[in-house]
């Protein structure tokens, strides 16, 4: 065989290749087209209504966190910032803004699950003061989860893990035992706490594989949010297309520029989010897209049925979609936009943090300060 050179190598695999993917992804295409009016009968995705004059009061709660070494270790800064805005008669004003944080250093050990728990921890704190004080929020988001996911819960063997992760649940435990009653659906006229994240894509994909005609099929659903039970028999014999289309291109086909999956229960089918306690109350979610270039997300709310009706959800839905100004990819809800401008100082404080520390360890300040006292008692 004569040798060749690797662009050479992949010049002729990608002419032998070309046409059978191009067949392939046309397949997926022609199968979207052919499955998606099916899903929009059967009210498993539904268009949502825009209203023409807006009067929106929402506060978006914004977190991060970095690592960098110092010291032969690491150091870590983490942050939160809640920015509260009011869009009153399609105009758009900011009242006010809140923040928490703290550095500290940090070992090898699970670092990034354990700041994933410290920015949980952060944004509930932030919520909690905002529910504290006199705001008239009607929508407080959090990007990060509402509860504990599994793949979260640590290792036995990683104490400081595991430190971090019953530090967060108890904090989040005690969140909703002392302010549910405070927080929609529980109190109608409350604030809803929502979650808006970019994951999971694959949940309506896996709904539409139940039996929807059975009592176990539809438990995975909110029946009340729209679902048409009598055209269920079309979902029949859909597997095959839906596996070989790939859940992130289907959902992308199936959701155009404001509309919205039906809400399904985040208990069932998967593994058990903690705090127990309080997800027992229920969890729902649905995937959302604003604008024809807007970002698919999902939001996770608390509650569940008779609290959540599809009046109650479309009109989270629309509140979420007109807060998506930027009509992009890969963005968040405006007030968490302006939080994440915010966030940007954390990387000169985490080296201005790091500085510090070389400094004092350098002048020996920190056993100064320690011993400052002892002669004083003698």
């Amino acid at each position: 065989m004569t040798p060749s050179t690797l662009a050479q190598t992949l010049a002729i695999e990608s002419q032998i290749r070309l046409p059978g993917s191009a067949g392939r992804l046309l397949k997926q295409i022609r199968d979207i087209e052919s499955v998606a009016p099916i899903f929009r009968d059967l009210g498993l995705v539904r268009p949502v209504a825009r209203p023409s004059v807006i009067n929106v009061s929402v506060s978006g709660v914004t977190t991060s966190s970095r690592i960098k070494k110092a010291l032969g270790g690491f150091i870590y800064a983490s942050a939160g910032v809640r920015t509260d805005m009011l869009i009153d008669e399609n105009r758009v004003s900011t009242r006010g803004t809140d923040s928490v944080s703290e550095l500290d250093d940090i070992d090898f050990e699970a670092q990034r699950k354990r700041l994933d728990l410290v920015e949980m921890r952060h944004g509930y704190q932030l919520v909690q003061r905002l529910l504290e004080s006199e705001s008239k929020a009607q929508l407080i988001l959090l990007d990060t989860p509402l509860f504990i996911s599994r793949e979260m819960v640590p290792l036995k063997r990683n104490q400081k893990h595991f430190y971090e992760y019953d530090r967060a649940r108890e904090g989040i435990n005690t969140f909703w035992e002392k302010y549910r009653s405070k927080l929609f659906p529980w109190n109608p006229e409350g604030p809803v706490l929502a979650s808006v994240l970019a994951e999971r894509f694959s949940a309506v994909v896996s709904i539409a594989r139940q039996d929807l005609r059975s009592d176990e099929g539809r438990k995975h659903i909110l029946v009340s949010d729209g679902f048409r039970s009598e055209r269920v028999s079309e979902l029949q014999d859909l597997d095959e297309k839906l596996s070989g289309i790939g859940d992130l291109r289907f959902i992308n086909g199936i959701l155009g520029s404001f509309t919205r999956t039906i809400a399904f229960r985040m208990t069932e089918n998967r593994s058990r989010m903690e705090p127990a306690e309080a997800v027992r109350e229920g969890v729902v979610g649905f995937h959302y897209k604003g604008g024809r270039g807007s970002q698919i997300h999902m939001v996770q709310l608390a509650g569940e049925e008779p609290g959540w009706t599809a009046e109650q959800l479309d009109a989270v839905a629309w509140k979420l979609m007109v807060l998506d100004l930027q009509n992009q990819r890969k963005t968040k809800p405006l007030p968490q936009v302006l939080g994440d401008q915010q966030l940007k100082v954390l990387d000169q404080f985490v080296d201005y943090y790091r500085q510090g520390l070389s400094d004092a360890l350098k002048k020996n300040e920190v056993d100064d300060v320690w011993l400052s006292g002892l002669n004083e008692d003698l």
